[in-house]
């Protein structure tokens, strides 16, 4: 730089220009460089942490980076298609689960802000006959305080969801049931909030769910790889979606879902270079009046400001998170159901803004003894829940645990502990004064006791 200023002073007149041109490229280039550095420096940091992930066969998908509106990071991990060899990248089509949400929420804003409805307006103005729909409000549906059940815990939910729904048949699953409480009680997640959602979009814009979202959200924000997830579809770049299998490393197909079923709640895909567009469009305030803040959960993270949302359905996870001071948004979307979304996303964040993190790691299956094996199986409880589990061993002798109708495999690491690939968390065992398992310890960003429900032994006459 010093160099160039003197050359300048003592060039001839005509000269000085183009050496003042020639200096201002070469200070471009270096900054250019040095930007380019600290960028490869970050992929290959998040190459190294996303490795573990992917050898233990938890992982595969795109992950994004962005700061400053300057994209540091954006690379596919693993593959879209195990059977045909095909790679992930950052323009494969990933389902995003409840990520859809926010998208949701964003339209119903929308249409506030244009005069054709209000979040404070009852649920009966858009369907009369809904039964104590008089205190139900929009507002209420989108923050989770309707008291209306949610619609994936029906036992008859799975069954639903293989074949093509409508908003309409949707509701229908839900209308005449009991409300679980007083709306606007208390909080309680449910999808069916945003099914109804879907269903007030349909009505008061007149276009179908997908229509109304593209022309006014994905369109403007230049989300070309972005829609609705139809199975029946012929749709480019799209991820098969996987499970960690429960038998031996590696995965398996996951099971078939019908994704009309989540219209509204979970129906959505698009790509990870699609989202850090409707990032910068939410931001930049070209959509609406709208701010991130106000459609996605905000809590604290290394003590800074976050907004953030993630999805989870067999197959597929997502997570992304915006730093409101820092302006860093990441993006972490995978075809893989193993639950390893929210270690990922924090893990980056703590990357790039200096915190600390760790890589994942993973033992080797130890040898313990069969009875250790089945001193552990049984029936568990967490506390203060009424969420059980079970563990036991298959057919195949592989030690298995099962949550919410999902298994996993459990890999001993020694004789007290265990890793649950599926969702990439460990428990340790406690035992009694007889050597009894009493219960174990969840850990898993945090921990949780599960404790030991007595075998009832029935009696024989």
């Amino acid at each position: 730089m010093i160099f160039c200023a003197v050359r300048a002073s003592l060039s001839k007149k005509g000269s000085v220009d183009m050496i003042r041109f020639v200096c201002a490229a070469i200070l471009s280039l270096a900054m250019t460089g040095a930007a380019i550095a600290r960028s490869a420096s970050i992929e290959a940091r998040v190459d190294a942490y996303v490795k573990p992930y992917l050898e233990a066969r938890s992982f595969s998908g795109a992950i994004l980076i962005a700061r400053g509106g300057k994209i540091l990071v954006s690379k596919g991990y693993g593959m879209a298609n195990y059977e045909l060899d095909v790679p992930n990248t950052p323009q494969t089509r990933f389902h995003i689960a409840s990520i859809s949400k926010p998208f949701t929420a964003a339209a119903i804003m929308m249409l506030e802000e244009r005069g054709l409805l209000s979040v404070n307006d009852p649920l009966t103005k858009f369907i009369t006959d809904y039964p104590g729909g008089d205190k139900i409000t929009v507002h209420h549906l989108l923050i989770h305080t309707s008291g209306i059940a949610n619609v994936n815990d029906f036992p008859d939910y799975d069954a639903k969801s293989k074949f093509p729904q409508t908003p309409e048949s949707l509701v229908a699953m839900f209308k005449n049931r009991p409300l679980s409480f007083q709306p606007g009680a208390r909080s309680v997640y449910s999808n069916s909030g945003y099914v109804l959602l879907a269903y007030i979009i349909e009505k008061v814009s007149s276009k179908s769910y997908e229509e109304f979202l593209t022309e006014n959200i994905f369109r403007p924000a230049g989300m070309l790889d972005t829609g609705d997830d139809r199975q029946e579809r012929l749709l480019k770049n799209r991820a098969s979606g996987y499970m960690p299998a429960v038998d031996e490393s590696g995965v398996i197909n996951a099971p078939f879902t019908d994704n009309s079923i989540k219209v509204g709640a979970g129906s959505l895909y698009t790509t990870a270079e699609d989202l850090y567009r409707w990032e910068r469009a939410i931001s930049s305030k070209k959509l609406m009046k709208l701010t991130i803040e106000s459609i996605f959960p905000a809590r604290t993270w290394f003590g800074r400001r976050v907004v953030t949302q993630d999805g989870s359905l067999p197959g597929f996870n997502a997570v992304v998170a915006k730093f409101l001071d820092d302006d860093l948004w990441i993006v972490v979307l995978s075809n893989n159901y193993s639950q390893v979304r929210g270690a990922i996303v924090k893990d980056l964040a703590a990357m790039v803004l200096g915190e600390k993190y760790e890589i994942p790691s993973v033992k080797q299956p130890a040898r313990i003894a069969a009875a250790a094996i089945d001193a552990l199986t049984g029936s568990y409880r967490f506390d203060n829940s009424r969420r059980g589990f079970t563990i036991f061993k298959n057919r195949k002798g592989a030690l298995v645990m099962s949550i919410a109708g999902r298994d996993s495999r459990v890999i001993p690491q020694s004789e007290t502990e265990f890793f649950v690939p599926l969702w990439w968390a460990r428990f340790t065992i406690a035992k009694g004064d007889k050597g009894e398992v009493t219960h174990l310890v969840w850990h898993d960003h945090g921990s949780a006791e599960g404790m030991r429900v007595p075998r009832i032994r029935e009696d024989t006459k």
